[in-house]
């Protein structure tokens, strides 16, 4: 098995998105940022007032998260099930070999779509679980199980308990790495990519004069923002299951 490198891995992942990127792009649009976009929007829209004493704010925030989640469950759901299934249909797109069309991936990810849900919902109560626990055996589960899913989407016959398994093997001495890896694409990348975002926002606001243009920019390059991560993350992913065993798919 294969020691994890980072050069090697984001390497690996520049060459998967260059391989498929004309599918990967509407992919990452209907299913990361269509989505997200349409949560932004409705935090916007039932995001709490600005003028809360700072001794109160925190517990102001808590409390509007709270609400927001249990009024808006529903639109919720439905944006983080089309994100699994984007996640999906990606790992669909490079596992299951080379020649599929956009229809072809969607349909295959469609039927066979049950068993990924699942199993996205156990490792996420196993995380949830681990996080209430100090916290570290939260991100010890996360590492363990993060290429479980690819693992699936490579061999749907060995069904949720060899996925699981398969991934826990894959990532036997790698889980640091795998922290590391996915925090580097998450914050170096996001906060380099906001920050540039902000620039381009503040000029937009001083051509036009703020107000809804610039609010309505800026939430799409929040959107676009979450999307960019959602896809490198998942090429990420790709790479890691590609780098740990015997290569498939491509």
């Amino acid at each position: 098995m294969m020691t994890l490198r980072f050069p090697a891995l984001f390497a690996d992942a520049g060459a998967l998105w260059r391989a498929e990127r004309t599918l990967l792009l509407p992919l990452a649009g209907m299913f990361f940022l269509v989505p997200m976009l349409g949560i932004i929007l409705l935090i916007a829209a039932s995001a709490p007032p600005l003028d809360v004493p700072a001794d109160q704010a925190a517990a102001a925030l808590q409390e509007f998260y709270q609400r927001f989640g249990q009024t808006n469950i529903v639109p919720l759901a439905l944006a983080n099930a089309g994100i699994d299934f984007g996640i999906f249909a990606i790992l669909n797109l490079y596992l299951q070999g080379e020649g599929r069309t956009l229809g072809g991936v969607l349909l295959h990810t469609l039927r066979s779509l049950f068993p990924f849900l699942v199993l996205e919902l156990l490792v996420g109560f196993a995380f949830s679980l681990g996080i209430s626990l100090f916290i570290v055996p939260g991100l010890f589960v996360f590492a363990r199980t993060w290429l479980a899913a690819p693992a699936l989407a490579a061999n749907p016959k060995a069904g949720l308990t060899g996925a699981l398994r398969e991934g826990w093997v894959r990532s036997r001495g790698s889980a640091g790495f795998i922290l590391l890896a996915v925090a580097a694409v998450v914050f170096v990348g996001g906060l380099g990519v906001m920050a540039i975002g902000s620039v381009v926002v503040g000029l937009v606001a001083g051509l036009f004069g703020g107000g809804g243009v610039a609010e309505t920019l800026s939430f799409l390059l929040i959107s676009m923002v979450g999307a960019g991560i959602w896809t490198a993350l998942t090429l990420l992913r790709l790479a890691a299951y590609r780098a740990t065993g015997t290569r498939q798919g491509m």
